[in-house]
């Protein structure tokens, strides 16, 4: 509730910036007609859409204000450079001055910092009043334990309550010797109902011995359940490429956010697919005729090579792509990754790797619902058992549909080893941990980079 009320407080203030920047706008001597009023509030409503996008109706009192301000003036500066844009190329739906456009948004990015300064100085006096807090448990009793409580106990404007200790598996023997300052409230093995039970919504996860196998064997354990992990740096290697680190008042922890399906995941992104899929149909199909004929020509053997891959919450499903290997390739050697110079590739497949071409009839993947433009790459069952085997953490990678390309196709090429799938992996999990518009804005723009000018490897 109290973050409902935040963010209802942010919007509201945010509106009442909007009304007097649109006053200048219009000019305060005309009369606020219906028509006047109505595209104050289609303005409004956008502007509302673009800060909720770019998560600027954070209600987190501990956000950094300074990041904020970094988000929030070039956005809407930006916003008005695109609406002059059409205006030059007069595609603009209204006659803009350019000057009155521009002294709109400085009144009214700076209503919208006042709000923000005001409402997260109010939090902050909440905040010493133990109002807004996030219930937090920290799993270790232990030294480690202690001290990262002590640091957060000498600090009031954290946002977090520590409620309790919980008792890790493999805590010392000498827990009796050392006094905490707060209770245990359970053990490892009760975490997930006292989650619900106390309804948690941080786990600092401080071990006695943070081990990689441990460390990731307890984020496991608690995968499934609604909250944030956040773990102690010196255990950043085992999480290296899924984490956002985060600075808490002098302790450097790592975040790791369990819940991905957020709203742009869930819903925005999939539009978005559908829109340029639909619009790269249209384009592409001339080229697909030619590339269809030249496939034949070149070597014998169907046009399209079709395999099972696994998806989305581990769905098979059945991937399209232009053959660019000699047909049945695999009829000897079983499943195995591609060399830099493999033999089976035919000529023409060469040409259709080189600017990723073979990849583009998944643009179908993309309009069935199996694929996403970006998104980590499907991967085959006959090697999705042998990973889930080797690294605990992989289900992971599957809660998001796959994608044409990604973060680890634009910083690396084509596997050819289980090495380069370990790498790949790290930046799966950061794609995943921090997957947003901006993010897969930056991977679109850099696919075409690869595309044209390639890997160096």
């Amino acid at each position: 509730m109290y973050n409902y009320i935040i963010l209802i407080f942010l919007m509201v203030g945010d509106i009442t910036a909007g009304f007097f920047a649109y006053n200048i706008f219009v000019g305060s001597s005309i009369v606020w007609s219906k028509n006047i009023i109505i595209n104050f509030f289609i303005i409004q409503i956008i502007w509302i859409g673009l800060f909720y996008f770019t998560n600027l109706y954070n209600p987190r009192a501990t956000l950094s204000r300074f990041e904020e301000v970094l988000k929030l003036v070039p956005l809407i500066y930006f916003t008005l450079v695109v609406i002059i844009t059409l205006d030059v190329f007069q595609l603009s739906l209204i006659n803009v001055e350019y000057t009155v456009l521009f002294s709109y948004g400085l009144i009214f990015a700076s209503g919208v910092l006042l709000n923000r300064f005001l409402i997260h100085s109010l939090q902050k006096v909440l905040l010493l009043k133990n109002i807004g807090l996030s219930e937090t448990v920290i799993l270790g009793a232990n030294r480690r334990g202690i001290d990262v409580f002590n640091t957060l106990n000498s600090h009031s404007h954290h946002g977090i309550k520590v409620s309790g200790f919980i008792k890790a598996k493999d805590d010392p023997d000498y827990l009796e010797e050392i006094k905490l300052p707060m209770p245990i409230i359970g053990d490892e093995l009760s975490l997930h109902g006292l989650i619900k039970e106390k309804k948690i919504n941080d786990v600092i996860i401080a071990l006695d011995k943070p081990t990689p196998e441990r460390v990731m064997n307890t984020i496991v354990n608690i995968n499934g359940s609604p909250v944030s992990l956040k773990v102690l740096p010196d255990m950043y290697e085992v999480v290296m490429g899924m984490a956002r680190t985060n600075q808490l008042v002098g302790v450097p922890l790592i975040d790791i956010n369990l819940n991905i399906d957020t709203f742009y995941s869930k819903s925005l992104k999939r539009g978005i697919d559908i829109f340029l899929a639909s619009l790269g149909l249209i384009i592409i199909l001339p080229i697909w005729i030619l590339i269809m004929i030249l496939i034949k020509l070149d070597s014998k053997g169907p046009i399209f090579y079709k395999q099972k891959r696994c998806g989305r919450e581990g769905q098979f499903f059945t991937i399209i792509k232009f053959r660019s290997m000699i047909f049945d390739a695999e009829e000897e050697t079983g499943p195995v990754w591609a060399g830099l110079k493999d033999s089976r590739i035919t000529k023409m497949g060469k040409f259709l790797r080189r600017f990723h071409l073979d990849e583009t009839p998944q643009i179908i993947n993309i309009l069935n619902g199996e694929m996403s433009i970006i998104g980590p790459r499907p991967e085959r069952p006959y090697f999705i058992n042998k990973l889930k085997s080797e690294y605990p953490f992989y289900n992971r990678r599957l809660k998001i549909r796959p994608g044409i390309t990604g973060w680890a196709q634009i910083k690396q090429p084509f596997d050819i080893s289980v090495k380069d799938v370990h790498q790949k992996l790290k930046y799966d999990f950061y794609y995943i941990e921090n997957i947003s518009f901006r993010l897969d804005m930056k991977i679109l723009i850099n696919t075409i980079w690869v595309v044209f000018w390639g890997h160096s490897r």
